[in-house]
Order: structure tokens, then C-alpha cells, then sequence
């Protein structure tokens, strides 16, 4: 069976380097989602430099997210039990949101409309492309 992450189908990609992928989720606003390009499980499977590579990533795109879009906490997940290709979500929370404190994997809880505007958006993106 084929990796759906192996190769990129129908992603928003905001950055791509010879390492990784960065891409616009749109289930949430500003939910960001980076993706290996080589197919790995773990992420002891990438080289110390590579590790830091995306860590750091990780790390500014975070800050980007809170700077730019004033979620009330992030959520980083890498799990990978169902499609297992390392691959890390960067999730802005809200208090109200339809899953909180649950992970948005969960049942919803409630209704929820996000506040973040498209010029919120395209700053994030922006911000995140020229980084």
C-alpha cells in the first residue's frame, strides 16, 4: 500500500527545502503541518543535523503561529499510528474551540467559530514562506 505522505497530493505547500515540506492544513485556521520527503517513522530515523533541522522549524513556526494569529495555546503531535511517515502538526487552540482541552482528534464538544481572519492568513503564510 502506498504512503498518501510519500509524495505531496492536493497539499497547500507554504515551504518545501530537500528535508521537508511545510503546508497549510485547512481544517483549522493556522494549523500547519510539516512533512519528512523521505519516508521514516521516527524520529530517531533522521541524523542529529537533520533532527535540528526540523526542530528548529518547529520552533519558528510556533512562534510565527502565536505572534500572527493569538491562539490561546499550540498543540505539537507527531503520532504517526495510522499513516506512520514523520510528520509533526503545529495546532492553534482556542479555549472554546469545538475539541478543547481533547485533542482535535477526539469527539467535538461543542460548535465553534474561529475568529482568525484570511488577512491573518496570508501574514502567517507570508511570514513562514520568507523565514
Amino acid at each position: 500500500m502506498a504512503c498518501p505522505l510519500c509524495a505531496s497530493q492536493n497539499e497547500n505547500i507554504i515551504k518545501s527545502n530537500n528535508l521537508f515540506r511545510v503546508i497549510l492544513v485547512d481544517e483549522i485556521p493556522g494549523f500547519i503541518r510539516i512533512i519528512l520527503n523521505r519516508h521514516i517513522a521516527e524520529f530517531s530515523d533522521l541524523s542529529f543535523d537533520e533532527y535540528n533541522q526540523v526542530m528548529k522549524e518547529v520552533y519558528r513556526i510556533e512562534k510565527i503561529v502565536r505572534e500572527t494569529i493569538n491562539p490561546d495555546k499550540i498543540n505539537i503531535a507527531s503520532l504517526g499510528n495510522y499513516v506512520p511517515h514523520l510528520h509533526i502538526h503545529i495546532i492553534p487552540r482556542y479555549k472554546n474551540d469545538a475539541w478543547f482541552p481533547d485533542s482535535i482528534w477526539s469527539e467535538k464538544h461543542r460548535s465553534y467559530e474561529y475568529k482568525t481572519t484570511q488577512s491573518q492568513i496570508d501574514k502567517l503564510v507570508k511570514r513562514i514562506k520568507n523565514g
